[in-house]
């Protein structure tokens, strides 16, 4: 059609025009693309819990067991007993109420806002998840947006004769950036608000300093427990290794969104062996903490040569590092540059990020060598860093 041709041009021109690399994975940090073998800085799947071999083996026994599909809604007969286990075994290893068991994160955060009655105030960080935006504009809410990280705008946007929610992701996913868990939940408690938390990219990955935690997260690291948190949200598909999503609350809350949560009623339910190999996961997870160690040493080992070589990123406790160009070509053309050098990361550009903050965004895991993170800054510093600085 001409319409889609001249804004497919007009994409392409821009420097905004998306395309599907063919990605051949055989070890989450080595992967083959264009047809030769590099080192992946692009993943979430942060700790290799995809190629884990006694996942794998829960997976293929599952599917031989129960099939490969679930065949309908969790409504109907699409909730099994592993589902049903999961979910509480979920609610035990973060101390929560009650959990309930989704197909994605995406669908998560539509659930969340899916629930209420009536218009209520949700107020959201400029740079949320496009799943916390798009779910704010399709249910019965008034969205409001403050500035990325200005806790002060958005205490300014509290209204204490409204039903509020804060809704904040906890790691941003395209920055690396943290949010003030602590004072959230203050703000919280002031306003009488109701507190929710996207953990996508802290859920099994934040830095817990308690040796109780059975599955380490963005809240218990801030030093809050999830009876404090109205509902936390975390994900499969990426510490986890697996696919799907979760949403912890109170009964009331879950029970709400199995009543109402309209993205989980009419929708096919995770397949078994999905849900057996993520029960596999979140044990050898719990049980042990050798995989989120090596990951933290990395970030750690990331964060003390980037600041020896003087390189601008991020310097976060997350596996999350990113390099702002603010130009979509420039970022294209220095993520295709780091391919001949062996090197995977991901161009981001808006609308993903903000218009002008076009970035290289580096993902660190478990299964990363101090060979590869060198090979990542030594490639910045010799050939790239003078556009940074």
């Amino acid at each position: 059609m001409k319409l889609f041709k001249e804004q497919l041009k007009k994409l392409k021109t821009s420097g905004y025009l998306r395309k599907r690399d063919i990605i051949d994975s055989e070890h989450s940090s080595q992967v083959k693309i264009r047809n030769k073998f590099v080192t992946s800085f692009a993943s979430n799947d942060y700790l290799g819990m995809s190629k884990n071999s006694r996942v794998i083996s829960a997976l293929l026994k599952s599917a031989s067991d129960n099939g490969v599909g679930s065949g309908s809604s969790p409504l109907i007969t699409g909730y099994s007993k592993s589902h049903h286990y999961l979910e509480k075994e979920i609610a035990e290893y973060l101390s929560a109420e009650s959990c309930i068991v989704v197909n994605s994160g995406y669908m998560a955060n539509l659930c969340a806002l899916n629930i209420f009655d009536k218009e209520i105030n949700v107020l959201q960080d400029r740079e949320s998840h496009n799943s916390i935006i798009e779910s704010s504009k399709i249910n019965k809410v008034k969205m409001t947006r403050y500035k990325h990280l200005d806790d002060i705008e958005l205490e300014q946007y509290l209204d204490p004769q409204n039903t509020n929610i804060i809704f904040s992701e906890a790691v941003f996913s395209m920055s690396g950036d943290i949010a003030n868990l602590r004072l959230h939940k203050q703000l919280k408690n002031k306003y009488k608000s109701l507190l929710f938390i996207d953990d996508a990219h802290g859920f099994c990955v934040a830095k817990c300093t308690s040796a109780n935690d059975d599955i380490e997260n963005s809240c218990s690291s801030n030093g809050i427990s999830l009876s404090q948190v109205d509902a936390y949200i975390g994900t499969f598909g990426k510490a986890v290794g697996t696919l799907g999503a979760f949403i912890c609350g109170s009964k009331d809350i879950i029970e709400m969104i199995v009543q109402k949560g309209r993205p989980y009623i009419y929708s096919t339910a995770l397949p078994q062996c999905i849900i057996d190999a993520t029960r596999k996961s979140l044990n050898i997870l719990a049980s042990n903490k050798a995989r989120i160690n090596k990951l933290h040493r990395n970030i750690e080992y990331f964060n003390q040569v980037s600041s020896s070589k003087n390189i601008n990123t991020n310097l976060s406790s997350t596996p999350i590092k990113t390099i702002t160009l603010g130009d979509p070509v420039s970022t294209i053309a220095l993520r295709d540059e780091f391919l001949k050098y062996g090197i995977l990361v991901q161009a981001i550009r808006y609308p993903t990020v903000p218009r002008n903050q076009d970035k290289i965004r580096i993902t660190l895991t478990s299964n990363h060598t101090k060979k590869d993170i060198d090979k990542l800054l030594n490639t910045l510093e010799n050939i790239h860093c003078e556009k940074f600085k």
